[in-house]
């Protein structure tokens, strides 16, 4: 199995800009002060921020291996795992944010359970929105009580108004996606019919599109065709969150910062929202966005959030990266072996 990785000239400026915003952000807060912080953390609340943090990865794979199995294949958890893991690795790599690695990861599980790529594509596709879901819920259900309380300042309301713009579009296009609508579809059919009008040439690859748009429709359909299905499968979406919420509980602790659940539950879902951005899998803006919370919310310095934040991605998202790329080489091996793919 060969993975198609992007690494052309523009993917690797992404890969510089995430470097500068690393250096920038550690030369503002002192580089000196936020080594003495790491150094100073408290090893053992920072062990139960790992252990929890990391537990939010494997409850997003368990949304996967539900999507796989509802689809009609049919993996092992390990497998689904180490799946989701290389996948995580390959989208912290595309210059697209958090999003952008689901094309190729589609190629790497149609490949692993020898089903066919438009099927992979709505699988995966489908469970990463489910996944990404919670970060603009839980920010609304935060925002409601704001209001609700009195608490609702000028930066939430405009946090909060590109959080609804965000949670509209990407809640529009997922309807249109897994409901029998067929107007995506069309649309898309109606772009290549376009197109081959204007280039009145290879008939078969316009005619190869608009079949492999059907079937992706279809599987896409299929994803989405069980309301219940959706619902009991995004409480481990949402409880991924959570333990995410709780694990920056124990990397505040470390910290020797006594914080409070309201704040927690903004940095949490607010910060992800940098993740919107062209840096591979949103680094530089998240950290950045992290520290500016934490400073929004605690009368700390800068290096005492940098701290913070280094200490989250080291829990949240770091590790994943490391086992994630240990899990491409697993998931390459086992398939040119045959060992990953439909079980008897």
């Amino acid at each position: 199995m060969t993975v198609p990785i992007a690494t052309g000239r523009r993917e690797w400026i992404w890969f510089i800009v995430t470097g500068v915003l690393f250096v920038a952000l550690l030369a503002l807060a002192d580089v000196g002060e936020v080594l003495s912080a790491l150094v100073r953390a408290d090893r053992s609340h920072f062990a139960v921020a790992l252990a929890i943090g990391f537990s939010s990865l494997l409850l997003w794979a368990w949304v996967w291996h539900r999507f796989f199995r509802h689809m009609g294949m049919d993996p092992t958890p390990t497998d689904t795992v180490s799946l989701f893991l290389t996948g995580h690795f390959l989208n912290s790599i595309t210059p697209l944010g958090q999003f952008g690695g689901e094309p190729i990861m589609a190629y790497v599980v149609s490949d692993a359970l020898e089903t066919d790529y438009e099927k992979a594509l709505a699988a995966v596709v489908s469970a990463d929105i489910l996944n990404a879901a919670p970060f603009f819920t839980f920010t609304l259900g935060g925002l409601c009580y704001l209001i609700v309380v009195g608490s609702l300042t000028g930066f939430l309301r405009s946090v909060g108004a590109v959080a609804v713009a965000l949670l509209l579009i990407g809640g529009a296009v997922t309807y249109l996606l897994w409901s029998d609508d067929g107007r995506l579809g069309d649309l898309a059919v109606g772009t290549v019919n376009a197109i081959e009008r204007r280039t009145d040439r290879a008939e078969g690859v316009f005619q190869s599109l608009r079949d492999r748009i059907k079937r992706i429709e279809g599987h896409f359909q299929t994803a989405g065709s069980d309301r219940s299905f959706l619902l009991t499968t995004a409480v481990g979406s949402h409880l991924a969150i959570l333990a995410q919420v709780v694990s920056l509980y124990f990397v505040f602790r470390s910290l020797g910062i006594d914080p409070d659940f309201v704040s927690l539950y903004f940095i949490v879902n607010l910060s992800v929202i940098a993740t919107v951005s062209p840096t591979p899998g949103g680094s530089g803006t998240y950290e950045v966005a992290f520290s500016g919370l934490v400073t929004l919310f605690y009368p700390i310095g800068l290096a005492t959030a940098v701290t913070a934040a280094i200490l989250f991605r080291l829990t949240t998202y770091w590790p994943g990266l490391l086992v994630g790329y240990a899990s491409l080489f697993v998931v390459k091996s086992r398939t040119d072996d045959g060992d990953v793919g439909p079980q008897e």
